[in-house]
Parts: C-alpha cells; sequence; structure tokens
C-alpha cells in the first residue's frame, strides 16, 4: 500500500512539473506576433514575422497573419495576396477571408466580397468577436440580413455596446427611422464609456440626415471625454451642417488643442468658414490641409469648388486632375475634371468628359447644366447648347440658370424676343438673380422698352454695385429718357470700375 502511495505520489509530482513546465514554457512566435498585431504593433515585428512565414512556407495562419500587416499598412495588392495563400493552404481559415474580404471592399469588388463573407459557415467562426467582425463587414457590403443572423447569436452586452452601430446601420439600409431612434437610448448610455460607439452611431445617424440627433449623441459622449478628437470632429460637421456656428466655433478650438495641424482640422475649418460665404478663408485652409495630404479625394473634392469661386480655375484643373488618376472611375470625380475644364476653357476636355457622365446619369442637373454651358462656349454649337439647356429645364424645371443661358444664347445670336423670354423666365424663378436682371433690362432696351427696362437695371445695380455693365445699361437707359445727371453719374462709375486707379498713382 505504501508502495502504491509512493508511486501516486511520485505520479502527481510528475503532474505537477509538466504542467509547470508548460505553462512556464514562452508562448509560440506566431502567437506573440499575433498579440503585437492586435495591439497595433505590427510594424514592430514586421520583419521577424516576415521571416518566420518565409521559415513555415506552410503555415496558412502565419500568412495570414502577415497579411493582416499588409492590410494595416494600406499595402491591399500584397495583403490580398498573403489572404489568397493563406486561404490555399487552410480554406477554413476565418481570419484570412476577413482580411481579403476588406481588401474587395476597398478596392470596389464588393459581389466579391459578399460572397466570400456568406460562405463563411458556423462552425469557422471561433468566437463572439469574430462573428461580430464577419457581421460588420456583411452590413458594408449591404448583406444585412446575413449580419442580424450573427448579431442576434451575439450576447445582449455585446449587442448594446460594440455592435450598436452596426445594429443602427443595418436598421437604416432597411428605411426604418423609427427603429434608428429606438437605438438611441441604448447609444446614448454607452457613449459615456465609450465615445467610439457614440462616433460611429452618430456616423449612421448623419447618413440617415439626423443631424440634431447626432449632436446630442457626440454631445453625451463629451461629458465623460471632452478631448477626444474624433467625437469633437464628428460633432463639428453636424452643427456645420445644421448651421449651429456658435457652437461649431467652440468644437473647433477645443479640436484645435488636440490636434492642431492635422489634414482633419484645417478641413472642417475650411468646410465652417465655406459655409459662412467666406471662399478665401476657406481656400487657405485647404491648401493647408493639402500640404498635409495631396491625396485625399474629400479634400480634394472640396478644393475644386472652392478654388473655382475664388478664381483659381488652373490649381483647381490640377487638383481634378490628381483627383481623376487616384479613381479613374469615379462618375462624381469625372464630373468635377469637366467642370474644371470647363472654367479653364479647356472646352474639348470638358465635353468629352461631362458627355461621359450626362449619359451615366441622364438625370442629374448639374451633369446637364455643365455640358450645355460647355456648348454654349463654342458658337459652332448654339443649337446644341439650347437643345441641352431645355433637357435641364425638363429634369429641372426651377433650373433658372439653365433657362438665363438659353436666354443669353439668344441676346448673343441677337434674337432679342426669344432672350426676352428666357430672361423673363429666369426672374420668375430667381427674382434677385443680378445679371439675369440687367441682361433683360437690356434687352428691353434693344426693342425701345425703356419703362419695363428701368426698374430691372436699377434693382441690377443695387444687387451688385461692382457690375460694370449693369452700370453701362442704366446709363444708356438714362441717356435715352433725357436723365442727363443720372446718365453722368453711372457713366463714371462704369469708366471707375472698367479702369480703377492702382494705389499709390
Amino acid at each position: 500500500m505504501k508502495t502504491l502511495l509512493n508511486r501516486f505520489a511520485v505520479l502527481t509530482l510528475a503532474l505537477f512539473v509538466l504542467a509547470f513546465s508548460a505553462s512556464a514554457q514562452p508562448s509560440s512566435p506566431l502567437a506573440t506576433f499575433e498579440k503585437s498585431v492586435d495591439a497595433g504593433k505590427g510594424a514592430e515585428v514586421e520583419r521577424e514575422l516576415f521571416n518566420f512565414v518565409v521559415a513555415n512556407p506552410q503555415d496558412g495562419a502565419a500568412f495570414a497573419l502577415l497579411a493582416r500587416v499588409r492590410l494595416a499598412q494600406n499595402r491591399l495588392t500584397e495583403a490580398k495576396a498573403l489572404a489568397s495563400k493563406a486561404l490555399t493552404l487552410k480554406p477554413e481559415l476565418v481570419s484570412a477571408k476577413l482580411t481579403l474580404a476588406e481588401v474587395l471592399i476597398q478596392t470596389n469588388a464588393g459581389a466579391d466580397a459578399r460572397s466570400l463573407l456568406s460562405g463563411i459557415s458556423e462552425k469557422e467562426i471561433p468566437d463572439n468577436q469574430t462573428r461580430f467582425l464577419v457581421a460588420e463587414k456583411l452590413g458594408r457590403v449591404g448583406e444585412c440580413p446575413g449580419a442580424n443572423v450573427l448579431l442576434a447569436k451575439l450576447p445582449l452586452k455585446m449587442r448594446n455596446t460594440t455592435a450598436l452601430p452596426l445594429r443602427a446601420d443595418c436598421v437604416l439600409q432597411s428605411g426604418d427611422k423609427k427603429g434608428l431612434n429606438a437605438l438611441l437610448p441604448a447609444a446614448t448610455l454607452a457613449a459615456k464609456t465609450d465615445p467610439k460607439i457614440a462616433v460611429d452611431f452618430a456616423a449612421v445617424l448623419v447618413r440617415g440626415g439626423l443631424h440634431k440627433e447626432a449632436v446630442g449623441l457626440l454631445r453625451n459622449a463629451l461629458v465623460s471625454r471632452p478631448a477626444n478628437n474624433d467625437a469633437l470632429a464628428a460633432i463639428v460637421r453636424s452643427e456645420i451642417i445644421l448651421r449651429d456656428f456658435s457652437a461649431a466655433k467652440i468644437h473647433l478650438a477645443q479640436l484645435e488643442k488636440v490636434e492642431p495641424s492635422t489634414e482633419r482640422f484645417f478641413y472642417l475649418k475650411a468646410s465652417f468658414e465655406s459655409e459662412q460665404g467666406n471662399a478665401r478663408g476657406a481656400y487657405e485652409f485647404l491648401e493647408r490641409a493639402l500640404t498635409v495630404n495631396s491625396s485625399n479625394p474629400q479634400t480634394l473634392s472640396m478644393y475644386i469648388g472652392v478654388a473655382l469661386r475664388v478664381n483659381q480655375n488652373l490649381k483647381a484643373l490640377r487638383a481634378s486632375e490628381r483627383l481623376l488618376s487616384i479613381e479613374p472611375g469615379n462618375l462624381e470625380f469625372l464630373y468635377l475634371y469637366g467642370l474644371a475644364s470647363l472654367q479653364n476653357n479647356s472646352l474639348q476636355k470638358a465635353e468629352t468628359s461631362l458627355i461621359r457622365y450626362f449619359e451615366a446619369r441622364p438625370n442629374d442637373p448639374r451633369g446637364c447644366l455643365a455640358l450645355g454651358l460647355t456648348y454654349a462656349g463654342q458658337s459652332e454649337k448654339l443649337a446644341l447648347a439650347r437643345s441641352q439647356l431645355e433637357k435641364c429645364l425638363q429634369i429641372d424645371p426651377a433650373n433658372f440658370e439653365a433657362a438665363y443661358q438659353i436666354g443669353l444664347s439668344y441676346k448673343t445670336a441677337g434674337d432679342s424676343q426669344n432672350a426676352i423670354k428666357y430672361f423673363e423666365q429666369t426672374i420668375r424663378l430667381a427674382p434677385d438673380y443680378a445679371v439675369a436682371l440687367r441682361d433683360l433690362g437690356a434687352s428691353y432696351l434693344q426693342i425701345s422698352a425703356e419703362a419695363k427696362a428701368r426698374p430691372l437695371l436699377e434693382k441690377a445695380v443695387k444687387l451688385n454695385p461692382g457690375d460694370a455693365d449693369a452700370h453701362f445699361q442704366l446709363s444708356r437707359l438714362y441717356n435715352i429718357i433725357g436723365e442727363r445727371d443720372l446718365a453722368k453719374k453711372h457713366f463714371d462709375i462704369f469708366q471707375g470700375l472698367r479702369n480703377p486707379k492702382k494705389e499709390g498713382m
């Protein structure tokens, strides 16, 4: 019996030693690498991980982990190749599928990503975090029914925290704004402890046009984390859209303290200035944003519009060329390139790009008008311009600019009656459109209808006192009706505007 007990003691001690030895052993190199990658330190272990992959060419998990590192570095082609290799070695490796799906999403291959993600079986999903990641990507490719199946299997706590923005996005995709509001109380509660949830949920609200609700949610997040830069940036965006400039100014000042010289800060400052009509100030901040990052499509898109407003047409064209080189198939970028080409009088380039845009989006009034203006800039295509601009009025009967341009084409051709017809239509649609008032008044002068011309020209000058031609037309009118002093006054103003005195002369 004693011998048996001794043997049992020896066996127990041996098992204890084995267990202790196993726990004392360092984890595998791959587990160590994965821990670093999960902590966002992939760059620190990149070289060692690469060497590990080379030394272990049959280890699918190693290829998958290196693919994650390449994805984080935005090296999409390499990430795709590595993830594909990982799946060749280990077809059920869900981490590789997630990386490959992300690459497909970012390279506009959403259908392929959807097919890949939908094929992931329940047995391939090792834990709830992975289940959430699969659901999140399904939601991004518009496959919310599949995402909702996975979300329903998450613990309630996770559904009401980490998964809330995804649940909200799927509700929004279904068109159920009431359902979106029903999730707000849970989002408000979560925002107090995790500002990221508030920021992500607010982004969904913004996509649904619920900017007031987004601001309310973000204010809750800022109570506990007043210096959270993502929450500050998000609330500024919505406050600018709501035209709550006093609140936006306060939050911009707070954002400047935590990220004073970032592209995002400069972009938001530009948005703030632009929405208040300060195009010059917006332009200066966008110039600074582009010095930080010259290839951000959002910044370049805004820069083009603002640069055109401040007569920096060539810079707008160069920016549109850069934008189109980033994503040649993007229709919005094609439109901006056409618009900038038009403003630079590069009419053939404008015509080619805008025809492509209009064929792809035949009901877009912007593209229709820009193409009409391009035709109107070519004297041999005036008839084509009128036909195009008439299409614009059919698309949008309230398009006063299209009506004005048709009137202008008739005025250029010396057809006062048709010019008057379309200028009158313009004024009915936009009573304070100063150039249309001026041109309608001038057209009335052409048919000796001075009584009709007078109130129009006087209003045009009042609305835009810097318009030299309006003063000239008003001078003509006053001469015709015998009011010589007024005629001289406006002729002098006309000459002063056309030939301004130089400083110091």
